[in-house]
């Protein structure tokens, strides 16, 4: 049985893979913005839900602590929280939402879970996205823009969405250089049909839905990458097969530069570890 904590665990695809986690035997904390939700989904697997913003700093503090009361490692972390909306949006920090649901969020609470997570399995896996490539409705590779980050100028709900996306990825590969003793993979889970969409014109996301997959096939290969014993540390993977992500993600100046501008708006990624015995 493993301790795994699920970031965006109340619906859709996050859901299924918690209820199929639980069946397993597996202890969950579940985190999400729902109460009922994740009462029901508490009730259902038995694990703990921990109602929290993850967009802000005080989210994932409170995160953190609630999690520190229930384990005293984190073998599986799970960073599955994501959002689209058609108009750009901020964080009570003053953060635009998508950098700070898709990047921002992973790098805190990893970073505040490392402890934990040193003295458990130590695996972290990041949902991502095939849109890390290319953005929908829009030709070309996507680029982090750090003169627009927060896509203060020019924003694009798709472009944004990606580049966000794409900033997830390339933290991934480099907490991967960072810290070698834990276990790090993202993947892209399918085109899932979710509520995501939700608030763009059904005409312009119908046609989309037509050929996406349900929630329960997008959970499997999330369930699956979190528990198999042969993940590749550092991979990146296309539902279950390990795949070359872009060749923008494998910049590693860009990803020291990104890791760089994170801390400046969230401060130092962990506090040092004081136990030498975890080495991590």
């Amino acid at each position: 049985m493993s301790r795994i904590v699920f970031a965006g665990a109340t619906s859709g695809l996050g859901r299924q893979a918690a209820l199929r986690l639980a069946k397993d035997g597996h202890d969950l904390v579940l985190v999400g913005r729902d109460a009922d939700k994740g009462a029901r989904l508490a009730r259902e697997t038995g694990g703990r839900f921990v109602r929290a913003d993850l967009a802000v700093s005080t989210g994932i503090d409170h995160v953190a602590e609630q999690v520190a009361e229930r384990f005293d490692g984190v073998d599986i972390l799970i960073n599955n929280a994501g959002v689209m909306t058609p108009e750009r949006r901020v964080t009570g920090e003053g953060i635009e939402l998508n950098l700070a649901v898709h990047h921002l969020a992973p790098f805190s609470l990893t970073g505040r879970l490392l402890p934990l997570l040193c003295r458990g399995g130590g695996r972290v896996v990041n949902v991502n996205s095939e849109g890390h490539r290319q953005s929908m409705f829009r030709a070309g590779p996507v680029r982090i823009d750090f003169d627009d980050l927060p896509s203060e100028r020019n924003f694009d709900p798709f472009v944004t969405y990606s580049r966000t996306k794409l900033a997830n990825l390339l933290f991934t590969y480099e907490l991967r250089r960072r810290y070698p003793q834990l276990t790090v993979a993202a993947l892209h889970p399918g085109f899932v049909r979710t509520d995501l969409g939700r608030e763009f014109p059904r005409a312009r996301v119908a046609m989309l839905h037509l050929t996406a997959l349900s929630a329960r096939q997008g959970a499997a290969p999330v369930v699956h990458l979190a528990t198999t014993r042969d993940l590749v540390n550092g991979a990146y993977y296309n539902r279950f097969t390990k795949t070359r992500s872009s060749d923008a993600s494998y910049d590693r100046d860009t990803a020291l530069r990104l890791w760089e501008v994170t801390e400046r708006l969230r401060g130092p990624f962990a506090a040092p570890v004081r136990d030498p015995s975890l080495d991590c």
